[in-house]
């Protein structure tokens, strides 16, 4: 790590490593607006606003839109953890990097790999997603849509289009999620604001007084609201890439989780203001119900394209995302080298995004082929992913202080905002397994610790043997700033 602004050597060094791994990623190619996008898209808003509402209602009633306000609040206070770092260091290894710089190589090497296990399983997330209302969009046209083989075929190709389009280019790639959001986002908020004014544009005070619910649904209720915000951080991953990384990552994990957050707390309220608490608990397709309470039946098949579109959206930024932190922790050779190389045109890392196309298929194809519904594909694999991230998030905001505490900037707003990111985490992943959920839900969580076991004893096995390559964790793509004091 370099101090005044400079860029740290990589650890291989020189022409040499040109060689050995290619020319890098493409440094400053980025603007606000691309790095905004990879936060937004590796959300995915729209596939949130179509689902989220409908579940956390269940327990929240018309409480939900606060179990989303303190699931915004709580997301932002992860947010300010990261900015402590992002507005210092600029690393491709996102929180990994961020988390070696602070308490050690062991638990950036658990951030890291709980990282790439979240954005991989958020990856299948989007192409069962992406096969769930692509093939209702076919159902509506006649075509048996929902059927196992089509669903099958809709998970592969749009595993493969999205690993393609992400090797490409970081550019090309993440224009296409902000294409594809903007799209779908605007569908829905169209629909919201016709439910609205066919409503009558009269304030519900059954919500505002949160009529049915009670405090234990409405905490419940923050558990399934702060998982639909996971990924926000993921511009961190652009450190290298962004052409002004120390103000616009900062600008995007923030913005991209109070705008949400926004987005998420008036989806709850028109949806419940246009089919009421219990019909969009009971709704199978909430938005499809929605469109039918306002006279729209027809508008169901733009809300599946729109809704397709996001899942497909937040596959390519997840695999993005990954990628990136597979390709720094294979630079400073704690992973398989092949990783850290990039591709000579494209200056993309190529072999680390394709490495994760078989994960996005064959465990969705899996999974459909032995029965599981496309439905409960998602909710397993998003379930296991969530738990990669708040091990991460847990780990950044530990180690926040004690980074800042090094460079004499720590200040108590700093240690006070740690404490209420670390308790929240464990409040979240505690209400996560106890009381213990049905099956098989409550064998996630021990799935998820035996896949970043398996990791961690890589790791531990590395650092036995090649200490000096333990060492290197936290020292590649990194830049440093002079003091920044916040």
């Amino acid at each position: 790590m370099t101090h005044g602004g400079e860029l740290a050597r990589p650890v291989t060094g020189g022409v040499a490593n040109a060689a050995r791994y290619g020319q890098g990623l493409a440094q400053k190619s980025m603007g606000p607006i691309e790095v905004m996008a990879q936060s937004v898209a590796a959300i995915a808003p729209s596939a949130v606003m179509a689902t989220g509402p409908a579940l956390i209602v269940l327990t929240a009633a018309s409480g939900t839109w606060l179990s989303y306000l303190f699931a915004t609040v709580t997301v932002l206070l992860i947010g300010y953890c990261v900015t402590q770092f992002s507005t210092r260091i600029a690393s491709a290894g996102s929180l990994y990097s961020y988390v070696a710089s602070s308490i050690g190589a062991t638990a950036a090497f658990a951030a890291g790999w709980g990282l790439v296990i979240g954005y991989a399983m958020i990856a299948i997330v989007g192409v069962a997603g992406f096969g769930i209302y692509g093939g209702s969009l076919l159902s509506g046209l006649g075509i048996p849509g929902e059927s196992t083989g089509v669903v099958v075929v809709l998970v592969l190709v749009g595993a493969a289009a999205a690993v393609t389009c992400a090797s490409y280019g970081i550019k090309l790639s993440t224009r296409v999620s902000l294409v594809l959001e903007i799209f779908s986002v605007a569908v829905l908020l169209l629909l919201f604001v016709v439910v609205l004014v066919k409503n009558g544009l009269t304030i519900d005070t059954s919500q505002l007084r949160a009529e049915g619910s009670n405090l234990d649904g409405v905490t419940f209720g923050i558990v399934l609201a702060v998982l639909g915000f996971v990924g926000f951080e993921s511009a961190a991953s652009l450190g290298a890439e962004a052409k002004d990384p120390h103000r616009a990552i900062p600008r995007a994990v923030l913005g991209s989780g109070l705008l949400v957050g926004l987005m998420y707390m008036l989806a709850t309220y028109a949806s419940i203001v246009g089919l009421g608490a219990e019909g969009l608990g009971s709704s199978a397709a909430p938005m499809n119900s929605l469109a039918e309470s306002v006279g729209w039946g027809g508008f169901r098949y733009v809300i599946d394209i729109g809704v397709a579109a996001s899942f497909f959206a937040v596959t390519i930024a997840s695999v993005n995302a990954a990628a990136r932190v597979l390709y720094t922790m294979a630079r400073e050779q704690v992973l398989p080298e092949a990783l850290g190389r990039t591709h000579r045109q494209h200056r993309t890392p190529h072999i680390a995004t394709f490495t994760l196309l078989p994960v996005l298929s064959i465990v969705p194809v899996v999974m459909l082929l032995q029965g599981t519904t496309p439905l409960n594909v998602y909710a397993y694999t998003g379930t296991i992913g969530t738990f990669g991230y708040m091990t991460s998030y847990v780990l950044m905001a530990i180690g926040m202080p004690v980074f800042l505490a090094r460079r004499g900037e720590r200040r108590p707003v700093h240690l006070l905002a740690a404490a209420l990111v670390a308790g929240a985490i464990s409040y979240v992943v505690y209400k996560s397994v106890y009381p213990a959920p049905a099956w098989p839900f409550n064998i996630l969580p021990y799935l998820y610790a035996a896949i970043l076991g398996v990791g961690l004893v890589w790791f531990l096995v590395l650092r036995l043997r090649h200490p000096d390559r333990a060492r290197q964790v936290g020292t590649y793509d990194e830049e440093t700033p002079p003091p920044v004091h916040a």
